[in-house]
């Protein structure tokens, strides 16, 4: 480096807004490019760069607008299931209501549901694990605790979510919600939960009339 370039980058360093307050000079300065080698003014560098930036800004608005969507989607689901619990008349209609709208609104090919006290058959153990988890389980089936829930199906799920059933804050569960996959990756344990939980909330609600109705 010759003594005026050191002087030059001297005199930049203890005034680092030089060019800010001379833009103009701007123009007159070369940088290499990084990926050709070319040699191209500073001020086109920095054109550069904002382009670099506006798209990548770009491309998280689409990603922002693209999860808004399914966002509303879900929302748009969760509040036809709601509606059509809240148009039963008979409660004991409301398992198979509530089944179909899951299958319907989420196509879910695996719906299952167990109610202990409407006959459906599940052994005290099966029971006593779905009443100790103390929230919903997604993902994998080999690391759900029970299983009993898809017992009979034709095709084992690989990927399930359990929703436990209770009235309340009641700690023993009076049923159990299950959801199952063929596919190893539609209820993996990255999945968000947001909307299982609150349509958990909605089934838990909606099933409590039948052990209100068989107290």
């Amino acid at each position: 480096m010759t003594d005026e370039a050191i002087q030059v980058a001297d005199f930049l360093k203890a005034n680092p807004d030089f060019l800010i307050r001379n833009p103009g000079i701007l123009a007159f300065i070369k940088l290499p490019e990084q990926s050709s080698g070319n040699v191209a003014s500073l001020h086109e560098r920095q054109v550069q760069t904002m382009r670099e930036k506006v798209k990548l800004l770009e491309h998280r608005m689409v990603e922002m607008t693209h999860a808004a969507v399914e966002n509303q989607a879900i929302i748009n689901n969760l509040q036809t299931i709601t509606r059509s619990l809240l148009t039963v008349k008979n409660a004991v209609d409301l398992p198979a209501v509530l089944v179909e709208q899951i299958k319907k609104q989420f196509v879910v090919p695996i719906v299952r549901l167990q109610l202990w006290n409407q006959g459906d058959a599940v052994s005290e153990d099966d029971q006593v694990l779905v009443s100790n988890m103390q929230s919903l389980y997604c993902g994998f089936a080999e690391n759900a605790p029970t299983l009993s829930v898809f017992q009979g199906e034709e095709v084992a799920p690989r990927s399930v979510v359990l929703i436990p059933l209770r009235v309340g804050i009641n700690p023993e569960a009076f049923g159990c919600l299950g959801f199952g996959s063929p596919d190893k990756d539609r209820f993996s344990p990255t999945l968000e939960t947001d909307f299982l939980n609150t349509l958990a909330e909605t089934a838990c609600a909606a099933l409590s009339r039948l052990q209100t109705t068989t107290a």
